[in-house]
């Protein structure tokens, strides 16, 4: 993999990783980096709350953070839309346990059990190894309209440079 200040690794609601892909701050809006950064730090390490933008208020944020790992959930008009486990590779024990309690909860939706390509869906999400890491499960429920996601996968991206850029590049 080439040097990037984060990797993304998005997985099928079946568990099958779909690829692990490089991502540089460079390749992001620094006004919307700005904007999830302010986010994060005016709502804390947990939170819920709508995106405080007139036009994205339909649009929910969860985040649910300890010692450098942090559980992302975006919803659109209260139907999930992804579920997102950012790694930063601070604290290692702490990004083992936050993605085994994801991968543990993943595996419990019934959406995967009825879909899942294997008996341990996410498993793969074990074997990487860059850092810092968002893994990512976009839901494809009908109901959300693909102008909603291109949204969500938009806004993700940004949350995700946000959490997890290097601390002096942001």
């Amino acid at each position: 993999m080439a040097t990037s200040d984060f990797y993304v690794a998005p997985f099928v609601f079946d568990g099958e990783l779909e690829g692990i892909g490089g991502w540089m701050l460079s390749q992001l809006s620094p006004k919307w980096l700005a904007f999830c950064s302010e986010m994060l730090a005016e709502q804390g390490a947990n939170f819920e709350c709508a995106i405080p933008l007139p036009p994205l208020e339909h649009i929910s944020l969860r985040v649910t953070s300890s010692s450098g790992a942090t559980l992302v959930n975006f919803s659109v008009r209260n139907r999930p839309a992804t579920s997102g486990a950012a790694l930063s590779g601070e604290n290692p024990a702490a990004d083992a346990e936050v993605l085994r309690m994801f991968v543990d909860s993943l595996r419990e939706v019934p959406l995967v059990r009825q879909a899942a390509a294997t008996q341990l869906p996410f498993e793969a999400a074990f074997s990487i190894t860059a850092r810092p890491l968002f893994v990512v499960i976009p839901w494809a429920d009908p109901d959300i309209s693909e102008d909603d996601m291109q949204l969500v996968h938009d806004l993700q991206k940004h949350l995700a440079g946000a959490l997890l850029a290097p601390r002096n590049a942001a």
